[in-house]
């Protein structure tokens, strides 16, 4: 008898500590409670468990990416953290020649980023390092400041900026530029009058600088926050630079995020005024100097299901597509031999507390289609508990979940039915944290392990106790009934009666 089943992902579901704002515990959820009496794993899904640093956490593309691959990939934030370390970065010869090309035109350097530390889209160390390479070589460094308030903490901006103005008073030739929040620099829904907006604010298009100085830039700041701005949402402003900061002819862009998602979009409307930008990573169709071309990771989950000629299909919005398709699939855009792919259109809102079901309805219709198309494989990533998350909206999270719950219900009633197993897990934590010690909102991902268990009709598996998310696609293969992909270092997590 063939094997059929659904790898459903929970985006940001994490198991934590009761509390008053554990979302996941305190949600009335029925059927997602009812999974704890079966047998299960606690999966790792941070540090180098998912490739990054010891004490680092984890996130979707690093926990998609390694779901995919079966195994650890080393990510591209810690080729750079090492390549700086060892002083390689600096002789990468395609940055040696912008960087000469650069002084022969007497060029400036606007160096475009997210100001964090957190490793999820970038690190405010490899800004450091970049404003050192240009310091002696650019006529002026015009830092444009994306503030975070997602990854790290909803006014975590101040400690950011404290840090950036210390290597800015070592530097002769750096100043802010402008201060945009992630909300309009970083969308990747396609709502291209944000990304617009931050462009014009960047390179002062609409010559409407403001007199903020860079001295004033706390205080604009604190202004934000006392009207509870966060700042992932805080409003773009150009700065009254010293010099000129407009884009000029013979002037270079650096954007410094290494997670190439959420740079596509505004790389891609940028290049529209200059081809002369440096990425660290590929963004997709937009031709810039890319300094770490990103590492295709073959025999993949997809890869070895298309191999055996079995018929797959992923389902997402599109806040998760690119992590279901694109990182799962170890960095391949194309889809693979009897691979098919659903793209439920995430609703434009800019705060998703206003839609707390998102798409998950519609992903569920989708699922249950899939079921009746007969397909081998289904892969699934539903949103809600991350991108509610990240609101730091504890009642909307909770709206959330108690909806997901049901969808989750329907897809297993329909899958028992049709004789599907379902290998429910999750990337990382995020809502069972919906409040820091101090009782602010908290927006980030959590170091909290995720659950892995299988269901299916008359069937009960014994789960290995603790796991890592390398060990998902093994697992799955053994649901299969497929032979072990020879690649994976990852391993099965149920236990062999």
């Amino acid at each position: 008898m063939i094997r059929k089943g659904i790898l459903m992902i929970l985006d940001g579901y994490g198991e934590g500590d009761d509390g008053p704002y554990n979302a996941v515990k305190n949600a009335n959820t029925p059927t997602l409670h009812a999974l704890k009496k079966y047998s299960y794993s606690l999966l790792k899904t941070d540090s180098e468990a998912v490739g990054l640093f010891s004490g680092e956490l984890g996130g979707s593309e690093v926990g998609h990416t390694t779901i995919g691959a079966g195994r650890v990939i080393p990510s591209t934030a810690k080729k750079i953290h090492d390549d700086i370390l060892s002083h390689k970065f600096e002789k990468n010869v395609k940055l040696q020649k912008k960087i000469d090309d650069l002084k022969i035109s007497n060029g400036n350097l606007h160096l475009i980023g997210l100001m964090s530390d957190k490793n999820i889209h970038s690190d405010i160390n490899h800004a450091f390092e970049i404003m050192r390479l240009f310091e002696h070589k650019a006529k002026n460094i015009f830092i444009h400041f994306i503030t975070d308030g997602r990854d790290s903490g909803r006014e975590d901006s101040l400690k950011y900026l404290n840090s950036l103005n210390k290597v800015i008073k070592k530097t002769t030739n750096a100043e802010i530029a402008s201060v945009c929040g992630r909300f309009y620099a970083m969308d990747r829904e396609n709502n291209l009058d944000r990304t617009t907006t931050a462009i014009r604010t960047m390179f002062n298009l609409t010559n409407t600088k403001s007199n903020l100085k860079n001295k004033d830039i706390d205080s604009y700041l604190k202004s934000e926050h006392s009207l509870g701005i966060s700042d992932e949402y805080i409003h773009p402003i150009s700065i009254d630079t010293k010099e000129d900061s407009r884009l000029k002819k013979g002037d270079l862009i650096f954007f410094f995020n290494f997670r190439e998602d959420r740079l596509r979009q505004i790389v891609a409307e940028t290049y529209k005024l200059n081809h002369n930008i440096i990425t660290m990573s590929s963004v997709g169709g937009t031709k810039t100097t890319v300094l770490y071309q990103p590492k295709i990771v073959k025999n993949t989950l997809s890869e070895y299901l298309s191999k055996q000629g079995k018929r797959q299909i992923k389902i997402s919005e599109s806040t998760k597509y690119a992590h279901v398709t694109y990182f799962l699939n170890g960095g391949i855009e194309k889809p693979f031999l009897l691979e098919d792919r659903v793209h439920v259109p995430t609703i434009k809102v800019d705060n998703f507390s206003k839609t707390p079901k998102m798409r998950a309805g519609e992903i569920t219709k989708e699922v249950l289609k899939a079921i009746d198309n007969d397909y081998d494989a289904i892969i699934v990533n539903y949103s809600n508990p991350d991108m509610l998350g990240h609101t730091g909206n504890y009642e909307a999270t909770i709206d959330a979940l108690e909806y997901l719950d049901k969808c989750v219900k329907k897809v297993l009633s329909y899958a028992e039915k049709s004789g599907y197993f379902i290998l429910i897990t999750a990337d990382h934590g995020n809502c069972e944290m919906m409040r820091t010690e101090s009782g602010e909102p908290h927006t980030a991902h959590t170091f909290n392990k995720v659950i892995c268990l299988a269901l299916e009709k008359d069937k009960e598996y014994k789960f290995k106790s603790k796991g890592e998310l390398k060990d998902v696609a093994p697992t799955f293969l053994a649901l299969l009934d497929l032979a072990p992909n020879r690649y994976f270092t990852g391993t099965s997590l149920i236990v062999k009666s």
